[in-house]
Parts: structure tokens; sequence; C-alpha cells
């Protein structure tokens, strides 16, 4: 299980949490992710990561 308060995206501070916050709120895709939390828009190496974090969160 991530820790809820760990930083998933370093550059733009954004934590596990506030993604899932994100998807619980209606996002229902990466890009509404990214639009609402700006995950990825820093360096963009945690891009793949993220991607699979919001695919499992939706699945469920």
């Amino acid at each position: 299980m991530e820790s809820l308060n760990k930083n998933v995206c370093n550059c733009r501070k954004v934590s596990f949490e506030k993604i899932e916050d994100s998807i619980k709120n209606g996002a229902d895709s990466f890009e509404k992710v990214v639009d609402e939390t700006k995950v990825t828009k820093g360096c963009g190496r945690c891009k793949s990561y993220v991607e699979d974090i919001i695919k499992n969160k939706i699945k469920k």
C-alpha cells in the first residue's frame, strides 16, 4: 500500500492522496487528473507511475 502523503511527483509536490482525491472527485482519466493536480507537468519522470496509479484506481 502506498503512503498517502508520499509525493508521487516531486516537481509539483503531488502526493498519492491528492491523485486519489482527484479521482474520487470525478477525474476519470489521466488527462483530467493532470489538469486538476498538475502531476507530471515538471520533468515528467513520474508519468508512467502516475498512469499506473490512475489505471488501477479507476478500475475499482
